[in-house]
């Protein structure tokens, strides 16, 4: 069963908390399906100064924030990286995680993940409610979750400090401890 719209349309602090034990689908090239439980992922809101869209809809690479929820938001990090994101909440009102780790080796960090799952710019904007190549099932199970500030944007003051990382408790497979 993949996950519906309305999954992606609720409060986005719900649906994020939600998103944690639940399993990111991908079609590969050799058209065999991977599938993960994720494990890690932080929350971006327009409102604090570590999202991409706080100043608003400026640039081609935040656009895809503003979409409804349930798309990707694929962007690259320190021109190396593409870092997958799941557009969250209404349309307009920009709002996504960053998917950081997968449970399964080679996935244990924003970078790595979408390397290992070829997942490039090309993927942004995808409507994972439709897509044949990316989409997400839902969580068989509740997680424990923890909760700590997000990694690497402490040029956000104290927006950097909010306990806005969610990772499921135990997991060796966390890219950097709670």
């Amino acid at each position: 069963m993949i996950l519906g719209r309305s999954f992606f349309l609720q409060n986005p602090m719900d649906a994020a908390k939600q998103l944690v034990g639940a399993y990111l689908c991908c079609r590969l090239q050799d058209n065999s399906v991977f599938r993960a439980r994720i494990c890690e992922l932080e929350l971006y809101t327009e409102d604090e100064k570590g999202c991409h869209a706080f100043c608003g809809k400026c640039t081609a690479r935040n656009d895809a924030m503003f979409l409804s929820g349930g798309h990707t938001y694929v962007y690259l990090c320190y021109g190396m990286y593409n870092m997958l994101n799941i557009v969250l909440g209404k349309e307009g009102i920009a709002a996504a995680v960053l998917i950081r780790a997968l449970e399964y080796k080679g996935c244990e960090g924003p970078g790595k993940l979408t390397r290992f799952l070829g997942i490039t710019r090309s993927d942004n904007k995808i409507d994972l409610c439709n897509s044949k190549k990316i989409w997400i099932e839902p969580r068989d199970s509740v997680p424990e979750i923890l909760a700590g500030k997000r990694i690497g944007i402490d040029y956000a003051g104290k927006d950097a400090e909010l306990p806005w990382r969610f990772v499921i408790k135990g997991s060796h497979f966390i890219s950097k401890p709670i």
